[in-house]
């Protein structure tokens, strides 16, 4: 097995690490990352581009979908990463990492020695690409070419009957 630490923020009772010289808070709940920055600090911040321009995601309220040509968490590079960013901020971080980057990897949060614990497979490459997908409404993550999804939003037309 492979691992790397980063150290968690002693500033916050939460989750949260520093990437970027910015606080990132690490949401197990979440399934979509989210940078909570004003669009136009950052596009002029990273290099980004728009893929989805009009996306509303619950919580968050309207935005865009952005790719970044690379983006780190450590060890992991994200050749092609892919956020939501809302019109209007509303969290108090910048960066809100979505636990479906760590997909099939083991994570921990150390609490005692203030560190965050990612763990995989010595043939799990460092290098992934996190994509965004709409499908009928809903956005959805793709890790590595594969869909990451619930199986009830694809059986919701048919619970109703």
């Amino acid at each position: 097995m492979k691992n790397f630490s980063l150290p968690l923020s002693e500033k916050y009772q939460r989750s949260v690490i520093e990437l970027y010289k910015l606080p990132a808070l690490i949401d197990t709940s979440a399934v979509i990352p989210v940078v909570s920055m004003f669009p136009a600090m950052f596009e002029k911040c990273f290099d980004v581009r728009i893929i989805l321009p009009n996306e509303y995601v619950i919580g968050f309220g309207a935005g865009a979908v952005y790719s970044l040509a690379e983006f780190k968490i450590g060890e992991l590079i994200f050749n092609e990463f892919e956020v939501f960013v809302p019109h209007r901020p509303k969290l108090n971080f910048p960066f809100l990492l979505s636990a479906t980057l760590f997909h099939g990897m083991a994570y921990e949060f150390d609490t005692i020695n203030q560190k965050f614990t990612v763990r995989m497979r010595d043939d799990q490459p460092l290098t992934r690409e996190f994509k965004i997908r709409e499908i009928r409404g809903e956005l959805l993550p793709q890790i590595d070419g594969v869909l990451i999804q619930d199986a009830d939003i694809f059986l919701q037309p048919y619970i109703l009957i």
